[in-house]
């Protein structure tokens, strides 16, 4: 069975590598006899060559597979790797593999299994599960996600990259996700040699056998990232770092990655001790604050253009006279109110973001307090009825006479 066994494996790459399969045959089922197994692997083949060849892509097989080669111009399957072992909801270990052209199996026989065992070994780990997640960059696609207790189904792997290797030709790109997941050994000899121990006694044990614990370590990262520059510091934050000239505010999640680096086992004495992802994201949120402080210096700028040219356009409007009013039974009619069918001024502001402009304008022009009173009640009447600069510049008399009515006096109203 062993031997049956390997010579499935080795016919996974070749299957895959034949342009008539389409990924649509069902696994290898197990079968009662070696002979029967060697039998099915053989009629398995030559069903799949008979087939009229597909869209789908190929694997590179691994006899003629070059690590060191680029096959970026080839048209064979290509697929990224992201794997990494988790203990206790924290990642141990991992890396991302990319442009990797020959089957999973392979991969998995050849390169990454050595890796994986690398960094399990001498660990106080047992293993308990792996999880698999399926991906390609296609919004029509879903993910496929899968638990294997034991062995990893890798055929299955391989057929699913094989039916999505046409989007390989559009420029999509094709991810396996595997979590390998760890338990922290509870053999009886551990804990007989725990003797009597408490539960915080374990758990500090624990901690102390995987990593240091999270308090401690988040004392010595804050410690680490405290600002020294504190008198002449324009962060406005108490935590910074000096990174490539610049002095850079230190935020809570960029702790958090040099806490996970001390947890780890790792060194921070000095700056050269930082981890590479901490050093981009704090350049990264830097360089995106800035960004968003440019963009609102422009806005303001704006604002301020918008408002100096609406003041510079009602300075050239000529406003009549106030007229002399005699008694309220001389008094003339109101006149008909006059709508604007396009803006008479044309702002860079909202409608009564321009009148708040314009009346603290006017204020600007007056020292006496009761003036500049009244030109808040003018502008508090103009937004409470829904009025605007373009309306009361066609319907002067009309508005002057509306200012008037409700107690504004009448020069603030003409003006």
């Amino acid at each position: 069975m062993h031997l049956i066994n390997d010579l499935t494996m080795d016919h996974e790459e070749g299957i895959c590598d034949w342009p008539s399969y389409d990924g649509s045959q069902p696994q290898t089922p197990d079968l009662s006899s070696s002979e029967d197994e060697e039998s099915q692997v053989t009629n398995f083949e030559t069903r799949s060559h008979l087939r009229p060849a597909g869209s789908a892509l190929a694997f590179v097989p691994y006899a003629n597979w070059e690590p060191e080669r680029s096959y970026d111009s080839q048209l064979v399957i290509h697929w990224n790797m992201e794997w990494k072992i988790s203990v206790k909801n924290r990642e141990r270990a991992g890396e991302s593999e990319l442009n990797i052209v020959i089957s999973p199996r392979k991969f998995w026989k050849h390169v990454l299994q050595s890796k994986v065992t690398a960094a399990s070994t001498d660990k106080p780990w047992k293993k308990r599960d792996t999880k698999l997640v399926l991906s390609v960059t296609d919004r029509k696609t879903g993910k496929i996600q899968k638990r294997y207790p034991d062995n990893i189904d890798w055929l299955f792997i391989a057929t699913q990259i094989r039916e999505w290797s046409t989007f390989v030709k559009d420029g999509k790109k094709i991810t396996v996700a595997l979590t390998f997941y760890y338990d922290v050994a509870d053999t009886d000899t551990t804990r007989s040699g725990r003797g009597g121990a408490t539960a915080n006694q374990l758990a500090d044990l624990d901690a102390r056998t995987i990593g240091r614990g999270r308090v401690a370590c988040a004392k010595e990262a804050y410690s680490f990232a405290e600002c020294r520059k504190r008198s002449s510091c324009t962060n406005g934050s108490d935590h910074c770092v000096d990174l490539d000239g610049k002095h850079l505010r230190v935020l809570p999640h960029h702790v958090g990655i040099l806490v996970n680096h001390l947890q780890d086992g790792k060194s921070l004495k000095g700056y050269d001790d930082l981890p590479l992802e901490f050093r981009r994201l704090v350049l990264d949120d830097a360089r995106q604050r800035e960004e968003r402080e440019r963009k609102e210096q422009i806005r303001s700028r704006k604002r301020r253009r918008g408002s100096e040219c609406s003041i510079q356009s009602l300075r050239l409007i000529q406003c009549p006279c106030a007229p002399t009013h005699g008694s309220a039974s001389n008094a003339p009619s109101t006149p008909r109110m006059v709508f604007p069918t396009s803006p008479v001024i044309e702002l860079d502001l909202r409608r009564d973001e321009a009148v708040r402009e314009y009346k603290i304008w006017q204020k600007s022009q007056v020292s006496s307090d009761d003036q500049k009173q009244q030109y808040d009640k003018a502008e508090d009447l103009t937004l409470a009825h829904g009025y605007d600069l373009s309306v009361i510049v066609v319907n002067q008399e009309r508005m002057h006479r509306f200012y008037t009515e409700h107690g504004v006096l009448d020069g603030v109203a003409w003006h």
